[in-house]
């Protein structure tokens, strides 16, 4: 095409459809499990991106800026809840065929993922010497873990808002936000903080739906990766990002 590009070029469509590559000879579901996969992985970055926005914004006092990334990433994670719908379609004997060349590839190595628990606020130092992860794996989650997290940029926000030092209970601000938050600024605030909660929720309901779902397919299995499976899922269901404003709500 003159003066420009077509979609195939642009979005590079047949470098991506060359990506999707089964190891398993006769196993239908392997395609989609890729697929799937592949897919979170594209929305894990953005997703990276919004948070990395989100940030900046907060730690900027300019939460109203913020509000906009956050809400695209809630719409965002709705999606990849229903991806887990897909991967439910699989029956046991079918994911059974192709799972043992997996091994030890497991989400665990999703990097991505783990760039977001750091973004959020939430993030285990312990993943930066994962040793499924390559050196340039872990040099790139390292640098995500130093960038300030959206739940550092609230309290940077709500500190500014509460005319408070760092020595200030942050529980006795987030009451003080929403117990009065009627001005333009409080009012972004009290929003972003609701995001958070959405942002919160969601990474819950997904770890909740994925035990689920693992549950269905492979039992009490051991997980690839080294993990122990459905062991291992359990124990994280009581996982929150932001447990102060889960508090909050206990004491208004």
């Amino acid at each position: 095409m003159e003066n420009g590009t077509d979609y195939s070029t642009y979005l590079r469509i047949h470098d991506l459809l060359k990506l999707q590559v089964p190891l398993t000879n006769d196993a239908p579901d392997e395609l989609l499990f890729i697929v799937v996969h592949q897919s979170y992985e594209l929305w894990f970055k953005v997703i990276i991106d919004e948070l990395q926005r989100s940030g900046v914004a907060l730690h900027a006092n300019e939460p109203w800026n913020a509000i906009s990334h956050l809400r695209r990433m809630i719409i965002v994670e709705d999606l990849l809840l229903s991806h887990l719908q897909v991967l439910d379609s699989m029956s046991p004997e079918g994911f059974l065929e192709f799972r043992d060349p997996l091994n030890p590839a497991s989400g665990f190595q999703s990097f991505q993922f783990r760039a977001i628990e750091f973004l959020s606020g939430g993030g285990k130092p312990a993943m930066l010497t994962f040793e499924l992860f390559g050196e340039e794996q872990r040099s790139w989650l390292k640098a995500m873990s130093e960038v300030p997290s959206v739940w550092s940029g609230f309290e940077h926000s709500l500190r500014y808002f509460a005319n408070a030092s760092d020595g200030d209970e942050i529980l006795d601000l987030v009451i003080s936000l929403y117990r009065s938050h009627d001005d333009a600024y409080g009012s972004a605030l009290h929003t972003v903080a609701e995001l958070l909660m959405d942002h919160d929720g969601r990474l819950a309901l997904w770890r909740y739906q994925h035990m689920l779902m693992a549950g269905r397919q492979i039992g009490r299995r051991p997980g690839t990766g080294g993990s122990e499976g459905m062991a291992y899922l359990d124990t994280t269901l009581a996982q929150r990002l932001y447990p102060v404003l889960w508090r909050v709500r206990s004491v208004l």
